[in-house]
């Protein structure tokens, strides 16, 4: 029984936790990423492509081996971090106004 047949099993007989997906992710993980379900995928949708000089690229992939993360999930978590800190001060100039 392959990933997908098990992950369908699982669906049907069961109501899906956030522990299941999360075990359903690693298991996925550690047998070559096969292709999750769409109602349970951990990945994001939309992809948007950055191109980042080889220094900069270098600098992200060392702190995110430093946290035991990829590179596009730290770069998300660098991005959402970012994004906060641009609408808090959309915020502020917003009440200045």
């Amino acid at each position: 029984m392959n990933f997908i047949q098990s992950s369908d099993k699982v669906r049907r007989t069961h109501k899906l936790t956030r522990s299941d997906i999360n075990r359903m992710a690693h298991i996925a993980r550690r047998r070559g990423r096969p292709e999750l379900p769409p109602e349970i995928r951990l990945v994001n949708e939309v992809p948007i492509a950055m191109r980042l000089p080889p220094a900069e690229h270098q600098r992200t992939q060392a702190h995110a081996e430093r946290e035991g993360r990829s590179v596009a999930n730290f770069a998300r978590r660098v991005y959402l971090m970012g994004l906060a800190q641009y609408e808090a001060e959309l915020a502020r100039t917003a009440a200045h106004a």
